[in-house]
């Protein structure tokens, strides 16, 4: 019998909004609570949930130790790169995700 061994870290990729963007971010939380080491890139869709104030859950993963990043291409496609972000938030492009979905000991989840 073989044992899955604890992943070294997390990259979720929300491109979503709403109720189910909602869930995705309270597992995220949920991860970064435990002491899992989590990314978070919102892309497409899932960039409004960086916009600040526009997402509690944002809030809660960032507050249990969640690093988040939104994609400066999708906010400036939609006239928001002058928007402001929530606190933490950070941009960059898909070149990083890129280099950090190669990074060994990485599970990814595309949402």
């Amino acid at each position: 019998m073989t044992q899955d061994l604890p992943a070294e870290q997390y990259l979720l990729v929300e491109t979503r909004s709403g109720d189910t963007a909602d869930r995705f971010l309270a597992d995220a939380a949920a991860l970064a609570g435990a002491g899992e080491r989590v990314r978070l890139f919102l892309a497409a869709d899932g960039v409004a949930l960086g916009i600040r104030g526009a997402s509690a859950g944002l809030t809660r993963f960032l507050g249990a130790g969640g690093q988040a990043w939104i994609d400066e291409f999708t906010l400036a496609h939609r006239a928001l790169h002058a928007a402001p972000l929530a606190p933490g938030l950070r941009t960059t492009g898909m070149g990083d995700l890129a280099d950090w979905l190669l990074e060994p000991g990485t599970r990814v989840v595309w949402h």
